[in-house]
Parts: structure tokens; C-alpha cells; sequence
């Protein structure tokens, strides 16, 4: 069933083509019975085939999201930092999801745990919000102030000259290192 979905969007989009001006794009809604995406018979009101976002309670879910097309662009047509900006901020929310649990079951938290809290909150209120609307650029600057504001340099395992270029401390415009 889903090859014929697929077989259906595809001359969808070369029918809704516009020559220089891009094409039509649907953005269609998948609703589950209580949230619960093991449902057997979701109400599909289209089919997505650009990517998809999960949202749960006006909040994406960037674990379940996923694009076809962003390999295509990441770092080729979009900024040198974008593939490692992304991966660097998913793997830290991941850790904060991790720490959530771990503050839930009453453990004790390490000193990078409570980072890793602080980064998650800053996270889900600045990017992950269904309201919020940034240009990529301004999106990417905004989460080298996130890291900034939650993280050292070294804890970010990114490259180097990446670092050099746009990792800026809270109040700083210089780039880190840069002054002396």
C-alpha cells in the first residue's frame, strides 16, 4: 500500500511543478488515537513526502521527524556548521532526555547533567516549538548561543575551526579564542 502512496505523491509533484518557481507543497496531518503511533488505523488525511514532524502538544518531536531531502543540502547549499551544528544538538537533547529520566527516578545528577537539563529546556522553548519561525542562518546563530550558554568549547566534540569561527560565549561578539 505505501509503494502506491509513494507511486501517487511522485506525480503529484511533477504535476504541480511550476517551471522557476518551485511547486506545490501540501502539508498533510496523520492523527493517531491517543497519541499512540502503533495505532493500526491512523486517520491519513494525506501523505507526507517531503518529511514529516511528530507534535505532541504544539512541541515537534525531533526523534520521529525526518526529511528525505535534507542530505541533499545540508552543508552543499546551506553553511559549513549546519551537519555538525544539527547532530551536535540532537545528540545533547537526547542526553537531556536521558537526564529528565534520571532526575525523575530520583538519582543523583552530575555536574554534565545539569547542563545537559538546562540545554533540553532551552532546546524544546527556542527550536522545537510549533510557533517558532527562524531563517536557517538566524536558526543555526541560535544554537551556537544555546551551546554557548550550556556547554564549553571542548564538550561539544565538533571541529575545530568550527568552533573557532562561531562558538561565542553569553555578552560576547567575538568569536571564541579570537580575543586575547
Amino acid at each position: 500500500m505505501g509503494d502506491l502512496y509513494s507511486q501517487l505523491a511522485i506525480r503529484y509533484e511533477r504535476a504541480c511543478d511550476y517551471k522557476g518557481a518551485g511547486s506545490v507543497t501540501i502539508l498533510t496531518v496523520t492523527t493517531m488515537p491517543g497519541n499512540d503511533v502503533t495505532h493500526p488505523v491512523p486517520d491519513n488525511t494525506g501523505y507526507i513526502t517531503e518529511g514529516q514532524f511528530y507534535l505532541h502538544g504544539g512541541m515537534i518531536d525531533p526523534f520521529g521527524s525526518l526529511s528525505r531531502l535534507k542530505q541533499q543540502v545540508i552543508g552543499s547549499v546551506t553553511r559549513e556548521d549546519h551537519s555538525q551544528v544539527m547532530n551536535t544538538m540532537i545528540r545533547f537533547y537526547s542526553g537531556a532526555k536521558d537526564a529528565e529520566k534520571k532526575q525523575q527516578m530520583a538519582f543523583d545528577l552530575s555536574p554534565l547533567d545539569h547542563k545537559l537539563l538546562k540545554f533540553g529546556e532551552l532546546f524544546q522553548r527556542r527550536f522545537m516549538d510549533i510557533n517558532v519561525a527562524l531563517p536557517l542562518n538566524d536558526a543555526l546563530d541560535l544554537c551556537w548561543t544555546t551551546m554557548a550558554e550550556c556547554f564549553n568549547p571542548e564538550e561539544l566534540l565538533m571541529r575545530d575551526n568550527l568552533i573557532a569561527k562561531y562558538f561565542r560565549r553569553s555578552g560576547s561578539t567575538e568569536p571564541q579564542g579570537a580575543a586575547s
